[in-house]
């Protein structure tokens, strides 16, 4: 008899010991499963905020950049066709014969079919100009490591017309302007703006130290619009034109407007030059905005491959969010079930589904917003003179983000309606 009860009690006690080596290995699987269900909901958080993240620093890129390709450059760039030039020192050694060549290739490139409009210039503009040192008669004499500089050009009496560049006040020059009259120059808004502090620049005397030649006293007659320096450059810069017959370079570039493709006039523009001087090769004969789109170098690469980025990132979100509430769904079938027997409605299921998604939502989304506040800050300081003041994208982004997120967490919330109860509690 005692060595049934002994039989007995072991058995019990074994089974009891089962009993808890059942409850441990459950509740070690049940850990395990919420750990694992907390690092998904972690990754998923994470890819959330970095698609955020991606995609406001990709919008602010893109609209920086399409603001400062379709800003106004100050000057007309269409139907402009251009072409370099350098005279040789063996023919055009002095300023006389310089001055006379330009008087001459003027009237041969009017003369062709189609042009509208003919000036040369030293730099062409957007192209970035030469600087030089100046003075304001009236005005101490700065320091020398405080010496006040300046865009300088030199045009020829036709050029404002010909680039499309305002008149603001006063004249632009004549023919008359050559070196036996008194020197004159013209400036731009943003020279009468920073240094004359928007007095009446009329009048005034400025001395340009050019090197190479003696510092000279000349008259401002006129004030034009600014022109930006570079295509892709934003600000505005203190500029001033002084007349090419007053000091003729040696070497330029011709502009011709033209009533059709400026690129058709390109080898009568040759022949023009070559009927004056057949040793004279041109360079670089192109259309002005030929000239403006080689300055943009790799951006064309660039924005699609991070904007290729940003996209995949928000694609992984949603495929992030789409299995991690899945599999959610497919973890409370039972829990669903009992509620949906207890007297939940479809409704009540959906917004508890769309809860769980949005939660994760709000989290990532709030954590990709502040790491995307100061990105303004640092393109400003990576690409310089970019337009990047777009608050709207930090409203635009997260709604995106937002609708990607719902759209993700729709399927398994429907799905989760469906659930039969007594097959929930039954599979249970």
């Amino acid at each position: 008899m005692r060595q049934i009860i002994h039989f007995a009690g072991a058995r019990r006690f074994g089974e009891a010991q089962d009993v808890n080596t059942n409850l441990k290995d459950e509740s070690r699987a049940a850990s395990a499963g919420r750990s694992r269900s907390r690092l998904r909901t972690v990754l998923v958080t994470g890819e959330i905020a970095a698609a955020l993240f991606l995609l406001i620093g990709t919008g602010l890129l893109i609209r920086g950049f399409y603001m400062t390709e379709h800003q106004n450059l100050g000057f007309r760039p269409d139907h402009l066709l251009t072409a370099s030039l350098t005279l040789d020192d063996a023919h055009y050694k002095d300023a006389s014969q310089r001055a006379i060549f330009v008087r001459d290739v003027i009237p041969r490139l009017k003369q062709i079919p189609g042009a509208e409009g003919v000036a040369v210039t030293s730099d062409l503009p957007a192209t970035g100009s030469g600087s030089v040192n100046f003075r304001i008669q009236g005005e101490s004499e700065p320091q020398a490591n405080q010496q006040l500089n300046v865009l300088d050009s030199v045009v020829s009496s036709e050029f404002f017309r010909t680039a499309g560049i305002s008149l603001l006040r006063g004249r632009t020059f004549t023919d008359m302007d050559n070196t036996t009259a008194p020197r004159v120059l013209v400036v731009n808004q943003e020279f009468v703006h920073r240094h004359l502090h928007d007095q009446n620049p009329l009048g005034k005397q400025i001395r340009l130290d050019v090197p190479g030649a003696a510092p000279q006293w000349s008259e401002v007659v006129g004030v034009v619009g600014n022109v930006k320096t570079y295509s892709e450059a934003t600000r505005d810069d203190p500029q001033v034109y002084e007349p090419l017959l007053q000091r003729p370079v040696s070497s330029f570039s011709l502009m011709v407007r033209t009533s059709v493709d400026p690129n058709s006039l390109a080898p009568a523009l040759r022949n023009a030059v070559r009927e004056l001087d057949a040793e004279l090769p041109l360079a670089q004969v192109m259309s002005m905005p030929t000239v403006i789109d080689r300055q943009k170098g790799g951006d064309e690469i660039f924005l699609p491959v991070l904007g290729a980025f940003a996209l995949s990132a928000l694609a992984l979100a949603a495929i992030g969010i789409y299995g991690l509430i899945a599999y959610s769904v497919g973890q409370r079938t039972h829990e669903i079930g009992i509620r949906m027997a207890l007297g939940a409605s479809s409704p009540d299921v959906l917004r508890m589904i769309f809860w769980e998604g949005s939660k994760m939502t709000l989290i990532g989304a709030a954590i990709g917003f502040a790491l995307a506040l100061p990105l303004p800050k640092v393109f400003a300081a990576m690409f310089f003179d970019l337009h990047l003041g777009e608050p709207r994208i930090y409203l635009v982004v997260p709604g995106a983000i937002f609708l990607v997120a719902l759209l993700a967490t729709y399927i398994p919330a429907r799905r989760a309606t469906r659930v039969d109860p007594m097959s929930a509690l039954r599979l249970e």
